[in-house]
């Protein structure tokens, strides 16, 4: 004889099916919890890490071309703002003269994974100040002095050898007499033609300080700039010099160390070629230099002119030496 159907066993079964199925539910939004918090925190941190070393590399590399592309002057400090797979080096600046610094820059770079298409950065920036053109003056185009926007010094500027500029160079060595005989200076000197080093080296007066070499490493599009030429509404453009700011190279002491050779030039050029930032700088100016050759050397090191410190007396020394084409005048201290 068979048992009646006993719906209380039925309603029980469906109860531990119904538990089951919540304690599945339950298990599986805890799992996917837990892999999706370990997934986040491994991509987080591992991001964490590509920032660190991409970080570092971009502090040396901006340090490394900072060293080569602006006379006279050295990092004194830097802030890292990281964000996800990118961010900002912010970089401070000084200049030495005669062992007394002078606050001089704030740089910032952004620098990010060259795969991540999304960066987060700061944009913008700051650009010299100019002076006004001299009254009466029609020329649009006559060079106006460059000052630091941080500071309101001036900024030196660089002719180059057998370029044709429009206007008066500059030649800053008649405003030693206004100055102070103890005030310090810096100053940018444009030479006639291009010197080995050893040659600036034994030319240069006693009373000065070589304290940063311009090299020759102006190519064939380097000259585009440097002739006349029309724009692109079809005015002509003269030459103007180069600043301190971009378009000059070279190699000088530093901070603890007066010792300097053009073997410290080709051996950072060696280096940037090994990194991608800046690589196809790095990559121009040792072409141009090594020309038909498996490598540059130091015989190769054209100088252009120098940046020297001393005394507004002692630069006076500079007076009548015939190498000189330009002499422009950059920051200038008390000694005290």
């Amino acid at each position: 004889m068979t048992a009646p159907w006993d719906g209380q066993e039925d309603q029980n079964l469906a109860q531990t099916l119904k538990k089951a199925k919540r304690k599945s539910l339950i298990r599986s939004i805890v799992i996917s919890l837990l892999v999706t918090i370990l997934t986040l925190t491994a991509i987080f941190f591992g991001a964490a890490k590509l920032m660190e070393r991409r970080s570092a590399e971009a502090h040396y590399s901006e340090w490394r071309y900072l060293m080569i592309s602006s006379p006279n002057e050295y990092p004194s400090g830097f802030r890292d703002n990281r964000g996800f797979l990118s961010g900002v080096l912010e970089m401070s600046t000084y200049k030495i003269i005669e062992g007394v610094p002078v606050p001089w820059n704030e740089k910032w770079f952004n620098y990010n994974e060259w795969w991540f298409p999304f960066a987060t950065g700061a944009y913008g920036g700051t650009t010299n100040l100019q002076e006004s053109v001299p009254p009466g003056n029609p020329d649009s185009q006559v060079f106006r002095r460059q000052y630091n926007p941080h500071n309101g010094q001036k900024e030196m500027a660089y002719y180059i050898p057998g370029v044709e500029y429009s206007g008066a160079i500059l030649n800053d060595l008649n405003l030693l007499t206004r100055m102070e005989p103890e005030e310090l200076a810096e100053m940018a000197l444009s030479f006639d033609k291009p010197y080995s080093f050893e040659e600036v080296k034994s030319m240069l007066p006693r009373e000065v300080r070589p304290v940063w070499y311009w090299v020759d490493t102006y190519d064939e599009s380097s000259w585009f700039n440097l002739k006349p030429h029309e724009d692109g509404e079809g005015v002509m453009v003269n030459p103007q010099p180069m600043s301190s700011s971009a378009g000059v190279y070279g190699f000088g002491t530093g901070p603890n160390s007066d010792e300097v050779l053009p073997e410290d030039f080709l051996g950072m050029l060696q280096t940037g070629l090994q990194h991608k930032d800046y690589y196809s700088e790095y990559k121009r100016i040792s072409r141009y230099l090594t020309k038909d050759k498996a490598e540059p050397d130091a015989s190769d090191i054209r100088i252009l002119g120098v940046v020297v410190t001393g005394s507004a007396a002692g630069l006076k020394s500079l007076n009548g030496q015939p190498y000189i084409r330009g002499a422009v005048l950059g920051a200038v201290t008390d000694p005290y």
